[in-house]
Formats: C-alpha cells, structure tokens, sequence
C-alpha cells in the first residue's frame, strides 16, 4: 500500500510540475513562432545572397 501511495504522489506531482510549466509556456508560444519565422526568412534571404 506504501509503494502504491508514493507513487501515486509522484504521479500527482508529475501532474503539477507539468501544468506550472504550462502556464509559464503557453503565453510565449506566439513569439516563439514569429522569431522562428523571422530566422527563417533571414535565413532564406542570407542563404540566397551568398550562394555561388
């Protein structure tokens, strides 16, 4: 019973750790989308000047 509480508690915790991170992620995700797409595009346009 002992081995099956704590890893229902871990389990809980697991949960909590994963739902805080989250919260703290999830309002970032549309910058972290636009700077991709802006690398991107630099990347394309640097990549176009510079080749033979």
């Amino acid at each position: 019973m002992k081995k099956a509480r704590s890893f229902l508690f871990t389990l809980l915790l697991a949960a909590l750790t994963i739902r805080v991170l989250w919260l703290a992620i999830e309002p970032l995700i549309p910058y972290v989308v636009s700077a991709l797409a802006i690398v991107m595009v630099l990347g394309f346009v640097y990549y176009r000047m510079t080749r033979w």
